[in-house]
């Protein structure tokens, strides 16, 4: 991944989201009083908010510019009644030695660790980071059938964002599945235009993400010693089906159990 831009065009694509995720989680986090742990805070999204609100949170991200970007915004809202300690560090492996009663790992986060493996160690950090009776929760995309069949060369729309003083940036994005290994290979692409709608300039930005169903979320979440307690379709609580856009899963240890997660791999 190009890490600086990424940074660049995160916001953006965000910018136009539903905030459905966003209220989801500071609900979470508001109600546990905090600290909380954000793995994958990238430019603090979710973190500042509730930074800026009187929580405490601490975010990692392996990506240093976009903790650089978060940075930046965290002095744009100083003082903050909270805090916000940002880290850099991998989601796989890292121990902050200490624990929290709320882990978040929001935005698809998760599926960035693309083997089962890597995906094993990021949910036995997170549940190495919890408190006996901590909550854990994440969320992932649902991969439809009809999603899964999209032509690779094929550009979709994502958004359309509207820019101050005029012009506009233009989301779109390519999937490129490889079902076998539950992988995507895929481009967000992102133009800015002029009022005029001429094209000042287009970034394509690479992502590879591996993909999971339900009842996998479930049996990976065993294997780190959790128990999922709730498995969503949305950020209101639905039931998953095949329409669902979004897996959501909330997570806490096994029978409350205190003991430091091992991967059973």
């Amino acid at each position: 991944m190009d890490y600086l831009a990424w940074a660049e065009w995160y916001d953006i694509f965000y910018s136009a989201a539903d905030p459905g995720d966003v209220e989801f989680y500071h609900g979470l986090c508001r109600a546990s009083g905090g600290p909380v742990l954000e793995i994958g805070v990238g430019t603090g999204r979710i973190a500042l908010p509730l930074a800026r609100d009187g929580m405490e949170i601490v975010g990692i991200d392996l990506n240093e510019p976009m903790l650089k970007v978060a940075e930046r915004k965290a002095l744009d809202v100083a003082p903050l009644s909270g805090s916000l300690k940002l880290i850099r560090a991998d989601m796989r492996k890292f121990d902050l030695k200490r624990q929290f009663p709320v882990v978040i790992i929001p935005a698809r986060t998760l599926l960035l660790a693309t083997t089962e493996e890597d995906q094993i160690y990021t949910l036995c950090c997170a549940a190495s980071h919890l408190e006996p009776d901590g909550t854990l929760a994440f969320n992932l995309f649902y991969p439809d059938p009809e999603m899964l069949a999209d032509d690779p060369d094929e550009e979709f729309l994502l958004e359309v964002v509207e820019k101050a003083g005029g012009g506009r940036y233009v989301l779109t994005a390519k999937n490129r599945f490889d079902t076998t290994n539950q992988l995507n290979h895929g481009v967000q692409i992102a133009e800015e235009l002029d009022a005029s709608g001429k094209v000042l300039r287009r970034e394509e930005l690479e992502v590879v993400v591996r993909y999971l169903y339900p009842d996998q979320v479930v049996s990976l979440c065993e294997r780190t010693g959790l128990e999922v307690i709730g498995l969503w379709g949305d950020f209101e609580g639905a039931e998953v089906t095949e329409e669902s856009d979004e897996i959501v899963v909330i997570a806490q240890h096994a029978g409350n159990q205190s003991q430091r997660a091992h991967p059973i791999l």
